[in-house]
Formats: structure tokens, sequence, C-alpha cells
């Protein structure tokens, strides 16, 4: 056998090696995942899990990520959102995080009373710091899940963005069902893959591309990046929201198409018992 030969069949085996390796890392990081969420959750939930493996210290710049990474179409959907309120004397944000939407809801209803709920600590520090620096200490910042929230005093609205496709819908749905005056709304806006075929191909190159961006906070989101596009082609949440709204007693259920169908607003009213 040759030099060349042999060199070739090593640099093979090396290469092959190193996937070896890859793999096995990547499946003890999986396996460490339990060590990062809060007690009594486990990887059971492997959605929880998943959002704490994308969100876990990088607080922040999730503002300015989210802003980046949307071309500014992060706030055009929060106004959206925001338009569908009317004019509601209290709202419930789900999966709030820093609050860029209990704050949006805030400058257009000083008046109303509103609560944001989050699973992470490190985005609900923010918040409230946020909270106190426009002179807004009465909005609320609670530490939970979305499923295991509960508020004896009831909702006009409770709204989420971005919480869709972690969540169990059909747990949330029931729990707004408890929490909602009779006629109030329930609201979640979340990303979608879309159905348009050259708008999924530049989708497809979309996250790939802003895993090569040369922008120290973009480079801190790289693992979010990475599972994101898996997760969205995967996800039926936007069914399965509406599903759950039936089950549950709401009406007047609606699908708005966001920014070339990559992103959806589903919403609904409880019709009360």
């Amino acid at each position: 056998m040759n030099t060349s030969c042999t060199q070739h069949i090593r640099y093979h085996i090396s290469q092959r090696v190193r996937i070896i390796l890859i793999i096995l890392i990547c499946i003890d990081r999986h396996r460490n995942t339990n060590d990062l969420l809060p007690h009594g959750l486990r990887m059971t939930d492997s959605k929880i899990a998943l959002a704490h493996e994308f969100f876990a210290g990088n607080a922040e710049s999730y503002d300015n990520v989210v802003r980046l990474a949307t071309f500014g179409g992060d706030r055009l959907w929060k106004e959206q959102i925001v338009q569908c309120l009317s004019t509601p004397t209290r709202v419930l944000d789900l999966a709030c995080g820093t609050g860029i939407l209990t704050f949006t809801i805030a400058e257009q209803h000083s008046k109303c009373d509103i609560v944001g709920v989050d699973l992470t600590a490190e985005y609900l520090g923010i918040a409230k710091q946020r909270a106190a620096t426009i002179g807004r200490s009465d909005i609320q910042f609670l530490h939970s899940s979305a499923e295991n929230f509960r508020n004896a005093e009831p909702f006009d609205a409770i709204v989420s963005s971005y919480l869709a496709k972690y969540a169990d819908l059909n747990v949330v749905t029931a729990n707004a069902a408890s929490m909602l005056k009779p006629g109030g709304l329930l609201l979640m806006h979340e990303f979608t893959y879309p159905t348009n075929p050259l708008v999924a191909r530049v989708w497809e190159l979309y996250f790939p591309i802003l895993q090569w961006m040369p922008s120290a906070q973009l480079r801190q989101w790289s693992e979010a990046f990475r599972g994101l596009p898996k997760l969205l082609r995967e996800t039926t949440w936007v069914a399965d929201l509406c599903h759950a709204m039936q089950q549950n007693g709401f009406t007047d259920i609606h699908i708005k198409s966001l920014s070339f169908g990559t992103a959806a607003i589903v919403l609904g009213r409880w019709i009360g018992d």
C-alpha cells in the first residue's frame, strides 16, 4: 500500500473518530441538561428542557437578538397583538420573558393591571428592573411555568408570544378558561413553518446564516439557532391550539398569518360557564 493511500485511510478514520466524539459530547450535554432545570422539573418534559437549553444565560442579549433576528418584525407583531386587546383592564402575559410584550401593552393601556409570568428567573429580573425604571412597579412579574400558573382574580385577556411551541396547550388552554372573565380573550403568537415553497427555502437558509453572522450576541444563541428549525418544522401548535380552544369552550377562533407565513396569531374568546 503506497503512502498516499495510507494517509487517505488515516484521514477518513480520524474524521470518523471526531464525529463519534462530537456525538458523545452532545449526548453528555443532553444528559446533563437536568442539572439546569428548576427543582421538580426533569427531562420527562422535553419541551421545557429544550426551552431552558435555548434561553439559559442569555437574558441580557435577548431583546437585541429578537430585534435583529426578526429584522424588526417582532415589534410589529407585538403591536398587532395589542391591537387585538381593545380596552382591557387586566391582562396576563404568559412566558413574558424580559417583558417586551408586557411593556408594549403597558404603553398603550397605561391604566391596565398587568401580570407577567415566566419560567426563567434571569429574564424576570430584567423585566422587574425595567418596570422600576419606567415607573411601572405596579406590573407584577411572577416566577412560574405557564402550565402551573393560577390566579383567583380573573383577566380580560391572556396573551403569549413564543410560548406555544414549548407548551402543553391542552393544559394552558384549560387553565386560561378558568382565569378569564366571560367573553375574555386568549391570544397566542408564535413562529410557524412557511407553507410557500419559495419562502420555505429562504427560511431554511436563514438559521444557518444567523449562526455564522459576526455578532457576539448572536453567537450566544447558536444553540437555539441550531435547534429551532427542527422544532418549528415539527410543531403543530396552530392546529393543536385551535382544537384545545374548542374543547375548552372558546368560540370566535381566528388564525392570523404573519410575515409570509413565518409566524401566526391564534385567538379566541371564552364564552363562560
